[in-house]
């Protein structure tokens, strides 16, 4: 079999396999059929480029995570400044998270991130307005549990169920 030929089949195959044409063990079975047991080059360069995607969304993730802590806990900006930057960079983080290929480990890694920008935000939300009454510390804290382990069990997200128990329980001990 020529060259040209043979390559217009591995690709087939590989377009195939890719958008679930054919079940996985057929494809592999056609790949070392036709290429000799050598076969599936772009398999290792599609692996390449998606774990190179998913160090640039774990480093956006951080690197926005980084400027709301930096922008909350250093930054004398005004309130309504420091909520449209919590808000921003938590509505991106959590886009990016959502896209199509992206790890599940750096899925979890940006929806934490995005969620402990929001905790920060309330935070210092209760340090401008309530900063005397630990009772609506205390309450901002418990919702925000709550919404974690509500949403984390509708959505599947163990991890959020898990910290928003922990964190309701933790501060039910501390309230009592």
């Amino acid at each position: 079999m020529d060259k040209r030929r043979k390559e217009t089949i591995v690709n087939e195959i590989n377009y195939w396999k890719q958008n679930k044409l054919l079940p996985d063990s057929y494809c592999d079975f056609l790949m070392n059929l036709y290429t000799s047991g050598e076969g599936e080059f772009e398999e290792v360069k599609e692996l390449k480029h998606k774990q190179r995607k998913n160090v640039i969304v774990a480093g956006f993730s951080l690197a926005g995570g980084l400027l709301a802590v930096i922008a909350l806990l250093f930054g004398e900006l005004a309130l309504v400044i420091q909520a449209l930057i919590s808000i921003l960079i938590s509505a991106g983080i959590m886009i990016v998270s959502f896209r199509p290929g992206t790890s599940p480990l750096v899925k979890i890694f940006s929806r934490i991130i995005s969620a402990f920008i929001i905790l920060l935000f309330s935070i210092e939300l209760w340090r401008t307005y309530y900063v005397n009454q630990v009772n609506a510390l205390y309450l901002i804290i418990g919702l925000q549990c709550l919404a974690w382990a509500i949403g984390g069990f509708f959505t599947k997200q163990h991890y959020f169920t898990v910290s928003g128990a922990l964190g309701a329980g933790v501060l039910l001990f501390l309230y009592l």
